[in-house]
């Protein structure tokens, strides 16, 4: 990990009263004070190459930058944005400095529209990128038709354009994008921040809240589901930095797999878990648990699911000969 991206980052958001300002956009989306300051921040740029005001650099540095934002409890689309900004720069092309979603499951209808069923975060992005076929696009989200398909609280939605929108956002791009996968990494790190920081929370409760004379944190019983609980955001930690390991901007496709795999089944344990240990505090308004256990279940769920993913990895490996020559040269 790169601790200096680490620390510059959190620092700078443990100065911006985040979980203040997402309660702010749940009520308005529109009213979003935290972006500007990420841009001016410059994290963003991590992977844009030099000539377009970046730092040139990969998966395996942003991801600290990407970690640290969900640990904060931002819902945008950060991972997602950084990717598509180093995307359209590495092809010539220049990105708004608003946020941009990333789409999976597009479908295009027989006019030319274009659909997809759940986007997260869009509701907090300009754009949306898109991929269909080998074709790419560049949605205004303003001229989207989004569907409410979220809880309270969500910025997820699902959204569709008509024809017109459709072909005035088309790119012309190289072939060997695959913003499934991108999407899905994305994800996973930005699950695995807010799981590490699900399990600070809840052991600092532990330690604080006290039953029949002792802190809670004391009985074994909650040893118990706290220690399984951090085995399994350390997994999903792991998992998403497996996914991380590339230099550049481009991902190592099975390793993203891997890594929405994980971070996507254990997600919602690790929700649940928080949730018993603090009991019916977590679930009020007024604490910051459920700011972010509703991420976990949206991520976790965003992309296509650890299952999905699973069963992609298993297809595979079923077409190799030697499951440990598959390990070794396309996970590890």
């Amino acid at each position: 990990m790169d601790m200096e991206f680490f620390d510059s980052f959190d620092n700078l958001l443990g100065q911006l009263d985040v979980p203040k300002r997402v309660r702010a956009l749940s009520a308005d989306a529109t009213s979003d004070t935290l972006w500007p300051e990420l841009q001016a921040s410059g994290f963003l740029d991590v992977m844009v190459p030099e000539s377009h005001g970046g730092a040139q650099l990969g998966w395996r540095q942003a991801w600290a930058v990407m970690f640290v934002a969900a640990r904060h409890g931002l819902p945008h689309p950060v991972a997602q944005t950084m990717y598509a900004r180093a995307l359209l720069a590495h092809h010539g092309l220049s990105a708004a400095d608003s946020p941009i979603a990333i789409a999976h499951a597009v479908r295009i209808d027989a006019q030319g529209g274009l659909a997809v069923r759940d986007i997260p975060s869009v509701r907090l992005a300009s754009h949306v990128l898109a991929q269909a076929h080998d074709t790419l696009y560049l949605l205004p989200v303003d001229q989207a038709r989004l569907a409410n398909n979220a809880g309270f609280g969500s910025f997820d939605a699902g959204a569709s354009w008509d024809d017109k929108a459709v072909s005035a956002a088309r790119l012309s791009l190289a072939a060997n994008v695959d913003l499934p996968h991108a999407l899905a990494l994305s994800l996973a790190v930005m699950l695995a921040g807010a799981c590490d920081r699900v399990l600070e929370m809840t052991l600092q409760f532990a330690r604080d809240r006290s039953q029949f004379g002792k802190p809670i944190g004391k009985f074994q019983a909650v040893q118990q589901q706290i220690a399984e609980m951090a085995e399994l955001v350390y997994s999903a930690r792991m998992a998403s930095q497996l996914g991380s390991q590339s230099d550049d901007w481009q991902m190592a496709l099975r390793c993203a797999e891997v890594a929405k795999t994980q971070t996507s089944l254990v997600a919602g344990r690790i929700a649940a878990i928080a949730h018993a240990v603090h009991a019916a505090i977590g679930v009020t308004e007024e604490y910051d648990l459920q700011l972010y256990t509703r991420r976990l279940y949206e991520w976790s769920r965003g992309g296509a699911g650890g299952n999905y993913w699973a069963a992609h990895i298993g297809q595979a490996a079923l077409g190799h000969d030697n499951l440990l020559d598959f390990m070794r040269t396309e996970v590890f």
